[in-house]
């Protein structure tokens, strides 16, 4: 575990997966859910080179079947630690022959975060360091610790409709969520179907609002493709998640340049997801 810490906040990263583990403000008030397994062992992991679920576990590329685990395999991966001191810390994983069995491209995946302030910036850099196109897709996922009750406050009104999801975790058709609103209540039931997936909001942040304390923390995410919100019915924390990709469907030709929401980037190109995580406590 790393620690990066000011005055004002610490933070603990940790190498496996390059995941954002802590952040706890001067008072020991901790903001990440700590990852109880009997529930959900996971704090913020990083979703590369796929996000959600394929069909049948796996994608056919340059003619040839692969399989990948849903999410992929980043967030299950030792990254290596570049660079580190107390308000900066870079984490990287490349391709290789293990990576190239499952995902055929050479790839270097940064993960980099900044502290200042009351401030963390999250930034994951996919950069193509093969000679061809690499198809890809990458997505965040962090987990607030919230109480049941509590609210996500978005930048705009916004009518929320979901993707929802079949029993295989694959994209089953859509419901309106809520209209004209910038609110939704975290209840217990909420993600009984799985998660919430907007597509297309027009909101680039996001407000944690307690029912008790008000005003928790703003992660702003930019214009992402596609939002998350998603816990374990009634379990105390919310994700929220910027995607650019999306799990399939059941009527995908398995090819993985026409997966939903695919990236594409040529010889030496580079993408980035980038959020910021403001306390305002």
């Amino acid at each position: 575990m790393l620690t990066l810490k000011n005055e004002n906040l610490t933070v603990g990263l940790d190498a496996f997966g390059a995941e954002l583990a802590s952040i706890k403000d001067s008072a020991g008030r901790e903001y990440i859910w700590q990852g109880n397994p009997a529930i959900w062992s996971g704090h913020a992991p990083v979703l590369f080179p796929i996000a959600g679920r394929l069909l049948s576990d796996s994608y056919v590329y340059g003619g040839k079947k692969y399989y990948l685990p849903k999410h992929g395999f980043a967030r299950k991966c030792q990254f290596a630690i570049y660079s580190q001191d107390d308000s900066h810390a870079v984490f990287t994983l490349a391709s290789t022959e293990d990576t190239k069995r499952v995902y055929p491209f050479d790839f270097l995946l940064t993960v980099e975060f900044a502290l200042k302030g009351k401030t963390l910036t999250a930034t994951h850099t996919v950069h193509n360091i093969g000679k061809g196109n690499m198809y890809f897709s990458l997505g965040a996922h962090p987990a607030f610790n919230i109480e049941i009750g509590d609210r996500v406050v978005f930048s705009e009104k916004e009518s929320f409709t979901t993707h929802l999801f079949n029993e295989l975790g694959l994209s089953e058709g859509t419901a309106d969520v809520a209209k004209d609103t910038d609110s939704i209540t975290i209840t217990d039931h909420i993600f009984d179907g799985d998660a919430l997936f907007f597509e297309g909001l027009e909101s680039t942040s996001a407000t944690v609002v307690s029912k008790k304390d008000g005003a928790l923390l703003k992660m702003t995410y930019g214009k992402a493709p596609l939002l998350g919100l998603w816990a374990k019915p009634g379990a105390p924390y919310v994700c929220i998640e910027p995607w650019y990709g999306f799990c399939d469907n059941m009527n995908v030709t398995g090819k993985l340049e026409e997966k939903p929401h695919i990236k594409c980037l040529g010889a030496d190109e580079e993408f980035c997801l980038t959020y910021t995580i403001d306390i305002l406590q």
